[in-house]
This record gives structure tokens, C-alpha cells and sequence, in this order.
């Protein structure tokens, strides 16, 4: 097992959140919806688009203000349901009207102050977002919307929005559709690194695979003492022999249960940082068992 010394991690944890736990904020009641537009006009352009014409601020992990309204629409195919993903959810562009699309890499939206997006934003729901008033950069190379905010060493960093944006700035369109979301089915030659543009963020699923360190636990559960040990990685072993990192938060509610050993089939959005790909469970469900 590898530890991963997560210092970009640790300096959001530190800017971000005035405690310690990651779920100190209050889980929104979502039975009548306080917390999103109520009406946002149709969209401007595409999530493929705006990420090419914002190409060269992502890859550079800068970021630029959008003062104009501009619209992007998309359908969440991850969130923070277990903890694994923190501060974020993801979505993809629909093709058609049919499925999310898996030729070109979603986006991440940012959003803190709630400690459980996944009850305001479930996989499934299509979401419509104004730009207007927020910034679209990179974190680490991986295409984000949201705000900047100042690291442990005064930096400026993109980051997430603030809560309150949520109720200005997205609008949820109709009711959730799980028809809409649909994993890609990856190989080895997915995950060049000259295709890492294309094909991050993005739900991909993996069949056939092997984890190494089967029989032991995806992360540590408990913190040591002036530890900066906040994420754990796994190799990966792909069918064709290919091999993919998979990384694991320690405050990731499944974070100790045990690896599952033999052939899986393996779900989860397909991340990055820098130029090194990362895969993140959306939850232990993405883990199928397949000798079973």
C-alpha cells in the first residue's frame, strides 16, 4: 500500500474550512429546495467548448473571471455520497438527449459550505449553471468551476465556490435520470498520456481488473499524530495488462473496509493531477466482485 502526502489537499482543507472535520457543515433539507435557481436562462454554449476556449488556464492550474452570462448544462455523474469526493461534483455533457457524453472530459463544479452535495445534487440530475460571477480554471490540470481562494503559502488557488452561489448560479433541470449516465469502458490505451484532455474528468469503468493489496484496506481510518497522510493509492491492473492508480481518500466512509481479491469490475470518475491520472470510487458499490 502507498501513501500519498497530499499537501494541495491539505492547504484546501486549511483555507477552506475554519474546523478540522471535513463534515462540519449541516446536510441541506432538501424537501423543499432553498438552495438552487429557481430559473436560469437556456445555455450559451457546451462544456467541451468552453473548456477549449479556457484550454491553455486549465492546463496552466490558473483561472479567469467570468463576468457575462455564460450558460453550460450538464448531468452529475459523481459526488461526494461517501466522502471520497470532497467539495465537488461532477458532470458530463449530454449527447443528444440520450447519454453523457464519453468522447470529450466533463468539468468539476466546486461547491463548499454543505456537507452532503449528493442530496442536493445526486447522480442523474441535470444541472444548469451561469457562470456569471464565478471563475473557470484548473486544479492541478483538471478542468473546475468555481472560485479562487489563498493557500497556506499565500497563493491563490482555483477552488470552490461558496454555498451561496448555488442558489444564483445553478438550476436544477427536471427530475434525476440515472438513463442519462452511462460509464465509458476504458483500456490501457484510453489512459495515454496524450489523451488525459480528452478523457478527464469522466465516469469510465474498468472490467476485468485486479487491485493490488486485495485483502487490505482502501486508506488509513485513523489519523497519527503531525501525519500529512490524507490520501492512499493502489495500482490498478488492467485487463490488457495496463496498469491505473486508484486513489482513495482517508476520510472516505469506506476507507477501511477490505479490498475485494480476484477479477472486478471497477466503476469511478477518472480524475487527474497534473499529468497523472487518478481514479476516485464514487462510493464501494463501484467495486463489483466478479467471481461471485
Amino acid at each position: 500500500m502507498k501513501k500519498l502526502y497530499n499537501i494541495p489537499f491539505l492547504a484546501i482543507c486549511i483555507s477552506l474550512l475554519t474546523a478540522s472535520c471535513m463534515n462540519d457543515f449541516d446536510a441541506p433539507d432538501t424537501s423543499s429546495d432553498n438552495y438552487t435557481a429557481d430559473s436560469i436562462a437556456l445555455p450559451t454554449t457546451t462544456i467541451s467548448s468552453l473548456r477549449s476556449k479556457y484550454a491553455s488556464v486549465i492546463s496552466a492550474s490558473n483561472y479567469e473571471p467570468i463576468s457575462s452570462d455564460v450558460i453550460i448544462e450538464g448531468v452529475v455523474t459523481g459526488n461526494d455520497l461517501s466522502g471520497n469526493i470532497y467539495q465537488q461534483v461532477y458532470i458530463q455533457e449530454l449527447e443528444g438527449d440520450s447519454v453523457v457524453r464519453t468522447d470529450k472530459g466533463g468539468i468539476s463544479v466546486g461547491i463548499k459550505g454543505y456537507g452532503a452535495l449528493y442530496a442536493l445534487f445526486p447522480v442523474g440530475q441535470k444541472l444548469r449553471i451561469n457562470l456569471k460571477g464565478l471563475y473557470i480554471g484548473g486544479y492541478g490540470a483538471l478542468a473546475k468551476i468555481g472560485q479562487p481562494y489563498i493557500n497556506t503559502n499565500g497563493a491563490l488557488r482555483m477552488g470552490p465556490m461558496s454555498a451561496p452561489y448555488t442558489k444564483t448560479n445553478i438550476m436544477k433541470v427536471g427530475t434525476p435520470n440515472p438513463n442519462w449516465v452511462k460509464a465509458k469502458n476504458i483500456t490501457s490505451l484510453d489512459v495515454l498520456p496524450a489523451n488525459i484532455d480528452n478523457i478527464t474528468p469522466m465516469l469510465v469503468c474498468l472490467n476485468n481488473c485486479e487491485i493490488e493489496d486485495a485483502g487490505g484496506p482502501y486508506a488509513v481510518t485513523e489519523y497519527e499524530e503531525n501525519s500529512e497522510t490524507y490520501s492512499v493509492e493502489h495500482t490498478i491492473n488492467m485487463a490488457d495488462k495496463g496498469k491505473l492508480t486508484l486513489y482513495t481518500s482517508t476520510s472516505a466512509q469506506f476507507a477501511g473496509d477490505t479490498i475485494p481479491e480476484g477479477k472486478l469490475k471497477v466503476y469511478g470518475i477518472l480524475s487527474r493531477y497534473s499529468q497523472s491520472y487518478q481514479l476516485q470510487l464514487r462510493s464501494k458499490d463501484d467495486v463489483i466482485e466478479l467471481n461471485k
